[in-house]
């Protein structure tokens, strides 16, 4: 009989890498899959870029309404006496600061260039108080 033998067993071996085997599917299911780190990190991210695009519109508008009641009260400028309110003062001047972040059409809707992570398209309206009422549109 050996004594005082050192060392680990095979099954003690085995049983180690199957545990690795365990954590390592468990890791990669995380990485990947629909609700994998790698997913939801592409769809904030594309998320983002439509924030971003809405949060520009949104600061140009906001100079525009800004401009607007400076002339009407400030500056008193007899310019504004045909436009009605901030929205259409809004309408008439307004370009996007950002041709690659959003456009502006020919009936002065905001349209943002990235989709949403769902792959819906997002337009912006003016209104009368030169607010934008943003709707989102499945792609077409």
């Amino acid at each position: 009989m050996i004594k005082n033998q050192k060392g680990i067993t095979l099954i003690a071996l085995v049983i180690t890498i199957i545990v690795l085997l365990i954590l390592a599917g468990v890791s990669i299911a995380m990485l990947t899959g629909e609700n994998g780190i790698l997913s939801q990190a592409t769809r904030a991210g594309s998320d983002s870029k439509v924030a971003d695009a809405k949060e520009l519109a949104s600061l140009d508008v906001s100079d525009l309404v800004s401009k607007y009641y400076e002339l009407k009260y400030v500056d008193k400028s007899s310019a504004l006496d045909e436009v009605a309110n901030a929205g259409a003062y809004v309408k008439a001047n307004l370009t996007s600061s950002d041709e690659t972040k959003y456009t502006v059409n020919g009936s002065k809707e905001i349209e943002i260039k990235s989709t949403t992570s769902e792959g819906k398209t997002v337009k912006g309206t003016i209104t009368d108080d030169g607010v934008i009422s943003w709707q989102e549109t499945p792609a077409s």
